[in-house]
This record gives structure tokens, sequence and C-alpha cells, in this order.
């Protein structure tokens, strides 16, 4: 065989429904589906699902059949055809029932495609190389690839394909048959790279079944970056959906404020289960917060800040920062506090890296304060905001003792409604 004929690209679309005829010509029956296998990179095709004449499906090994040969729609020969029943393995699955119609994430462009046909190559083997996601795939399907694609050309319309590796891809809503066990585990760790906006953006196009398939393949730490970035809707969809132990992990991970925002917009009977297998120390806190009035600067702070005493130099400071790093989602400043909690002044970590080491914090920091009480309105927290700049508010009891900081990362989505307002006028 010349190199020219070593390899060919196929469509699954141009296999499926096509007549198996053994090497007398006689028919074996017609391919109802492929079976791939997982276990390299780019999954091998292994064998055909064909329908016999009385209805019966049957495995038969691609083994013997060129499917480098014709394109058409005619036959497709098989030497020394062997009939088995059809089982998959653990690493296996159906491509026509997986893929075709179904939705995908494309990772490389972080959104989600339908899968309209399938691109093999094929040399001595048959592999998955690509997923088709174009209007050409559809049309392929429907047979009017070839009539599209002259009049395309008459009038000088480019048809473009639009084909997606599958290194990039991650197949969703994994549907298993009776005795069929498909467990597809491809491309889990590509989903990962994603920024937590982008899977947000994601979840927010996909059923429930399809949703958490999603939250299966990350941990919790993930999840809750991804639900922090996610619609209200989103956020409380997916986690109504979960076990109230997964849940709580979940939450456990997310800033306490956006936590009681979810627990709050769930049935109270369903909030109460996921609270009870949260961790005492972090139930405690989410009980306080969702206890505050909707609408207020309490139900829009975070109880984890940063508070160092004022003895303290820029160097203790900084490694306070680092101890709570792990701990607290966003740190933007570092507040001053007393014995009793109250507040004395805050400092930026940009004025804690430039200070002397050995310097003390109350020579660093900003006594002129700007804070906000826990009863205050949306309005008037949207305004200090706007007129100051802050990335962080800090929300203090009548006391001025620290109850907690609204961060804008946090809060924007209900203040916004009040930025537009104020700019109006």
């Amino acid at each position: 065989m010349s190199t020219s004929q070593s390899f060919a690209f196929r469509y699954v679309s141009e296999l499926l429904g096509r007549r198996l005829v053994d090497a007398e010509g006689r028919t074996i029956g017609r391919v109802q589906d492929l079976v791939a296998s997982t276990a390299e990179r780019f999954p091998v095709v292994r064998g055909f699902v064909i329908k016999l004449a009385d209805g019966e499906r049957r495995f038969l090994p691609v083994k013997g059949a060129d499917l480098r040969r014709r394109k058409g729609r005619g036959p497709l020969r098989i030497d020394d055809p062997r009939l088995e029943p059809l089982q998959l393995e653990s690493n296996e699955f159906l491509i026509r029932t997986l893929l075709l119609d179904k939705q995908i994430v494309d990772v490389q462009g972080a959104k989600v495609e339908r899968v309209n046909d399938v691109h093999l190559l094929v040399t001595d083997r048959a592999r998955i190389v690509h997923v088709d996601v174009g209007f050409q795939g559809f049309l392929r399907r429907l047979g009017v690839e070839g009539e599209v694609r002259r009049l395309a050309h008459a009038l000088r319309v480019p048809l473009k394909e639009q084909l997606i590796g599958w290194q990039y891809v991650q197949p969703l809503g994994v549907q298993q048959e009776p005795g069929k066990p498909i467990r597809l585990t491809v491309r889990l760790a590509e989903m990962g790279r994603l920024h937590p906006g982008e899977l947000a953006d994601i979840l927010e196009d996909l059923s429930k079944d399809e949703r958490n398939s999603i939250v299966r393949s990350l941990g919790p730490e993930a999840v809750a970056d991804v639900l922090e970035e996610a619609e209200e809707d989103v956020q409380a969809a997916v986690i109504s959906q979960l076990e109230p132990s997964v849940a709580a992990d979940i939450l456990e991970e997310m800033d306490p404020g956006e936590a009681a925002d979810i627990l709050t917009s769930l049935p109270e009977a369903h909030s109460e289960e996921i609270i009870a297998e949260v961790e005492p120390d972090e139930r405690a806190q989410l009980e306080q917060l969702i206890e505050y009035e909707e609408k207020t600067a309490a139900a829009l702070m975070t109880p984890e800040f940063v508070a160092i005493a004022p003895e303290a130099t820029a160097r203790e400071a900084l490694e306070e920062v680092r101890r709570l790093a792990p701990e607290i989602e966003s740190i933007y400043y570092a507040y001053v506090l007393d014995g009793q909690r109250k507040l004395m002044g805050v400092t930026t970590l940009r004025s804690l890296l430039v200070a002397a080491p050995e310097r003390p914090v109350e020579e660093i920091m900003e006594t002129r304060l700007v804070s906000v009480r826990p009863e205050a309105d949306l309005r008037e927290v949207a305004e200090v905001f706007q007129k100051y700049s802050f990335l962080g508010c800090p929300v203090l009891d009548a006391d001025g003792r620290m109850m907690g900081v609204v961060l804008i990362k946090h809060a924007v989505d209900d203040l916004l409604p009040c930025f537009r307002r104020e700019a109006r006028g």
C-alpha cells in the first residue's frame, strides 16, 4: 500500500447504518453503533455493534475491515466475521450512544457544545481524534452535506468545519444501559484547568444530571470555587441535589457569607440537614449569619478577616497573613483590633510589605476609619464602596467591635442596582 493510502479520515455517521457483508457477499447485519476503548489517550474503535436480521444485537470485532477503502454508503466487507455477545469492558463505551447528539464541555473554549458527528483517524486501527460540533456535521447526518456544499460553493459562501480535538473534550451525562457498564473517565483532569468562572458558566448551561457529573469529577474545594462564581439559582440547584454530607463539605470550603446565602435560598428542612453535617465551629458561624436580616450589611459580610494587634510588627503581621491565607479566600486588608476586638485601624498588604520588618503596625495603620453598622441597608453600603473605592468595608457593632467585612467581590451582584441608581443621580 502506498504512503498516500496508509491512512484516512472517516466520520462515524458514514459507518452507521452501513450493511456488513462477508467475503462471499452475504449480509451479516447493519452497523448500529461502534465500541471504543479508553485504554489509550485517543480511544480506539474495537468493533461494531450490529443488528442482525432477527433484530438481535451482537458485537463484531473491527479486525479485517479496512475502513480506509470506501467512503460511500455501499456495503462494508468483513473477510472473517466472528460474532460475539455484546459485553462492554469497564474502559469501553458506545460511540453513538455516548456522544452523538449529546452535550459536551469544550475544555479549550470553556463552553457547552452539541456533538453532531465523531471524527476518526484510520490507519491499521481507527481512533477518535475529534468531535464535530459544526453545521456540516449536522448536514452530514441528514445526508445532504454534498448538496449544501455545492450550493455554498456556487454562492461563494464558505462552510467551515468545527472540530474539537478529543484531548479538549469532557463528555457529560454518561447513561449506563442495564448490564452495559460504561465508565468513561477520560479528560476529568482537564476540567481542573478551567478558571472557576468559566466552569460556573458551563454549570449554568447544563441539566441536573450533567451538573452532578461535573461536581463528582471535582473535589469540594474546586466545587466551592466554582459555585462562588455561579448565579444564585445555579448555586442552590447544585447544592440541593447533593447528599447533605457532600453539600456540607463544599459549603465549608466557601466564604461563610456566600455559604449562608445559599442555605437561606433552600427549603428550611433541607438547609437544616446540611447545617447538621457542618463542623461545629463553622456551623455556629453559618447559623449566626442566617439569622441576619436580608439586604443588610450583616447579611452581606463574611466573618473571616485578618485581625492583628497594634503592637505587632510588620513581620509578625505578614506571618499572620500567611497563616490565615489558606482559610480566608480574599485578603485585601489587615484590621488592627484591641483586646476587646474594637477596630483601631486598618492597613493594606502593600503597606506591610514595604514597611521595615520591625516597625509596629500602629505606626503604619490608617486611623481615619470608614465602616458600616450591621443593620445598614444596601444603598448605604454601596455609597461607601462608590465613594472610597474600597475592596472591603468593615462592619462594626454599636460598641465599635469588629463583626466582619463586606467584600465587594461577593457583594457586587447585590449592590449593582444601587450603583446604577447612584450613577443616574
